[in-house]
């Protein structure tokens, strides 16, 4: 049957008649009622738990037969019930009456038999037919005081308490539903529910309005055993049935009508519930020196560990992360001689080291999330929420500029070599002799192949046009190898298209380098036959010739020296006006960010004056570098104005720079503009336990005493609300020593960690089991209280004073 080792969901029907009730109600009851036949529908339909809840009235000879048979654990559970009619006095007088079922915490012989006596104890005193039996709710709580049973009243459309009680008088049946061990039968659509909460809000204390915390339930309400699973006597369908949380227990049903937002689905909600694929199902230790061998079997859903101070509880988290292949393991326990199998959904047998996959699992060990702040790690949260790809391509962002920042450096080192060497050891004189020659009135012949080439020479800009179609396959490249990148059929076929047009235009490129360089060897050789002819000239006409050449060769070194000056400072104007700072934002969930960033702090310009000796702020870093090259100052620790030293103080200079934009700083931007810069390690915490508990893409999720660092108020309300809503979603399991995440948590499997004198022994507990909670109450802090304040749920005296 369906009784597991942690709560697990069981299927409950707690309204099912027998013949017995055709004594009490005329035509009640269809078809012929057996107690093997009973059985044997229950067994097919998978119920658990189930009760026989005739008319005013208790077939006593069917719950002796029952637990006579099937009272074995194997067999689904019967609890002592009845469905009476509850009459109601209005302020009126008028009298009406409505059916409420009363289950009883007895499921065995002797328990049923003195419910039947007290009950029929009643009608007899009071003188009523079998067929006019009604009891006031008075009488039925003085005749059954001291019993332990629940209230459960139809609320839908027939024999409803609100219309028995009416307007005039709906507020005691709403307190009464509140202050007793309750539920309310046959309300199915959710606006009927909605309008029921709304009375009862009015009627709770302040703080405990808007919660849901009344519970609903359905049963078959089957007058005809042998067409089970259906409603009534059949006409209707069948049953669409409920499913509880626990174990085949009374304790169960209590904790359901407690709270049944976690512990009350129905069946549509039940088939939805999705058990992931990476769900550990059973894990076994054996053959440990110092361990106790045990077998567990997980729940799906929150697994919590919880135990005293070295009782082991953090050393189980570790031994079942050990046993993942993807976990990696960080703080080590000396656990020789300690035997371990695992089996997840996925795994056909037990296994030594089981598979998960990184991206569906979260593992935080103790004290760790502070860590990732303070050591500066919070990429691990990004990859752990699955945007591992967007954190990528936020960081290849400040690569790139870090790349961009390396260049600039490198061109304004070339340009300063070039200006160096054009200013080494030249001088530019033109002698009187030249100009005296130059003057000459012979006629010679001149070729001005400087001008022709300026004219036609655009290499230049082929080189930079080379240079573009470089880039631009190298991106496109890029482009197609992203993983950020989906191309579909229609796109690569444009990106192919795109390619052949680079390729062509690239070809076209060719051509017109190649036809410059016919020109230019035309104009080349044209020059060579100028100059054989010059050479035959009288001596002041190649007197004058050699003039015009020195002249041309002059004017070629001051341009090419103003070239390389002009070049100089447009590379020392761009890395003085080069901004390093940049700024990554990327969502994690909802308005929570991660942000990466590189502040300016240092301006690069402050950087490279630092590689001087003595250096002139006031002044642009070009007006520092030509005083260098005129030898005014030297480059630090060298003594010298050579490029290799300026291009190695240069590196030195810029490199806390170029490792800060490889390494960017990292931090949260919370809604309210706040960062976790600015907040405490706990709400940082907090922050980063909603992130990951709440992203989508994780199946598995471990952490080791995620209280550390948080507030008692984030997690009574915030934690434990974010855990319930998730953890049907996904396995988790958690070490604790907060009683609030186990008990208001909502648990399913509750592990306790025990050490006695050194060996250490683990039970697997469920909060359904009253000794369990005895055992709760005792290792956590605070446990009594949290279980007296989940059981009472609202404050009693105060809404009887009211």
């Amino acid at each position: 049957m369906n009784d597991k080792p942690y709560s697990n969901w069981q299927k409950i029907d707690l309204h099912i008649h027998t013949d017995k009730s055709k004594l009490t109600k005329n035509g009640d009851y269809t078809g012929n009622f057996s107690v093997d036949l009973l059985h044997q529908k229950l067994i097919e339909n998978a119920i658990e738990i189930f009760s026989l809840t005739d008319h005013n009235i208790i077939n006593l000879s069917a719950y002796e037969e029952y637990y006579t048979k099937y009272s074995t654990k194997e067999n689904p559970i019967l609890f002592v019930g009845v469905e009476l009619d509850i009459e109601v006095t209005r302020n009126t007088g008028e009298i009406k009456n409505y059916h409420t079922l009363l289950i009883f915490n007895h499921f065995s012989i002797e328990g049923v038999r003195n419910i039947n006596t007290i009950l029929e104890n009643k009608y007899q005193e009071k003188g009523l037919a079998l067929m006019d039996r009604k009891l006031t709710m008075e009488e039925v709580a003085n005749i059954f005081f001291g019993e332990d049973f629940f209230f459960i009243p139809h609320a839908g459309s027939s024999q409803s308490i609100v219309d028995a009680y009416g307007r005039d008088t709906i507020q005691g049946a709403q307190k009464m539903v509140i202050l007793m061990q309750s539920a309310l039968e046959k309300v199915t659509k959710e606006e009927t529910k909605n309008i029921y909460n709304i009375g009862f809000d009015r009627e709770k204390p302040t703080d405990h309005r808007g919660q849901k915390d009344i519970a609903y339930i359905n049963f078959s309400d089957n007058h005809n055993i042998n067409m089970y699973p259906c409603i009534h006597k059949g006409g209707k369908g069948d049953h669409n049935f409920d499913y509880i949380k626990g174990s085949k227990s009374y304790e169960t049903i209590r904790l359901a009508f407690i709270d049944p937002e976690s512990r009350i689905i129905s069946s549509e909600k039940y088939q939805s519930l999705k058990i992931n694929g990476t769900n550990i199902e059973k894990f076994r230790i054996y053959n440990s020196d110092f361990i106790d061998e045990i077998d567990f079997e997980f729940s799906p859903y929150l697994n919590v560990i919880i135990g005293g101070r070295s009782s082991g509880k953090s050393l189980l988290l570790w031994i079942l992360g050990r046993s993942i292949d993807s976990v990696k393991e960080g703080t080590v326990y000396d656990i020789k001689n300690t035997e371990t199998i695992i089996k997840t959904i996925n795994d056909i047998e037990y296994k030594n080291t089981t598979s998960i996959n990184k991206k569906d699992l979260i593992f935080i060990k103790q004290g760790e999330i502070v860590k990732y702040f303070e050591e500066k790690k919070l990429k691990d949260l990004a990859v752990k929420v699955g945007k591992y790809q967007e954190y990528d391509a936020a960081y290849e962002r400040f690569r790139n500029h870090n790349t961009e920042l390396h260049e600039v450096q490198n061109k304004l080192v070339l340009a300063y070599d070039k200006t160096y060497e054009e200013n080494k050891d030249k001088k530019f004189i033109l002698y009187a002799k030249t100009l005296e020659d130059m003057q000459c009135e012979e006629v010679i012949l001149k070729l001005d192949v400087e001008g022709l080439k300026g004219r036609i020479d655009n290499s230049d800009q082929l080189e930079e046009i080379k240079e573009v179609i470089v880039n631009l396959k190298d991106n496109i490249n890029q482009f197609i190898s992203s993983r950020l990148i989906d191309l579909g059929e229609d796109d690569s076929k444009i990106v192919e298209s795109f390619n052949n047009l680079v390729d062509e235009k690239e070809k076209q490129i060719e051509k017109l380098n190649n036809l410059l360089n016919v020109k230019i060897k035309f104009i080349n050789q044209a020059k060579k036959i100028v100059d054989s002819a010059v050479a035959t000239l009288n001596e002041k006409a190649s007197n004058k010739a050699i003039a015009n050449f020195k002249h041309a060769g002059l004017l070629l070194d001051v341009k090419s020296k103003f070239k390389n000056y002009k070049q100089l400072k447009q590379n020392c104007d761009i890395i003085e006006s080069f901004n390093y700072a940049l700024n990554q934002e990327i969502i994690l969930h909802e308005d929570i960010k991660l942000v990466l960033e590189v502040d300016k702090s240092n301006s690069i310009k402050d950087e490279v004056l630092e590689c001087l000796l003595s250096n002139y702020k006031g002044l642009s870093i070009y007006k520092n570098l030509l005083y260098l090259l005129r030898d005014k100052t030297q480059i630090k620790n060298h003594k010298n104005n050579l490029p290799d030293s300026f291009k190695k103080k240069l590196e030195v200079q810029l490199k806390p720079i170029k490792d800060l934009m490889l390494s960017p700083n990292d931090f949260l931007k919370y809604s309210d503009t706040n960062t976790s810069k600015n907040k405490s390690p706990g709400y940082n915490s907090e922050k980063y336990l909603e992130i990951i508990l709440q992203q989508s893409d994780t199946k598995s999720i471990f952490i080791d005493q995620p209280e550390d660092n948080l507030g008692n108020k984030f997690i009574s309300k915030d934690l434990v609300k974010i855990i319930r809503s998730v953890k049907h979603e996904k396995q988790i399991f958690l070490v604790t020593h907060n009683p609030s995440i186990v008990v208001y948590g909502d648990a399913e499997t509750v592990i306790l960690a025990q050490n006695d004198n050194n060996k250490i022994n683990y039970k697997q507990i469920k909060l359904e089991d009253k000794s369990a909670q005895k055992e709760i109450c005792d290792i956590l802090d605070g446990g009594e209280y949290i279980f007296n304040k989940r059981s009472q749920k609202y404050n009693i005296k105060q809404t009887l004073n009211s």
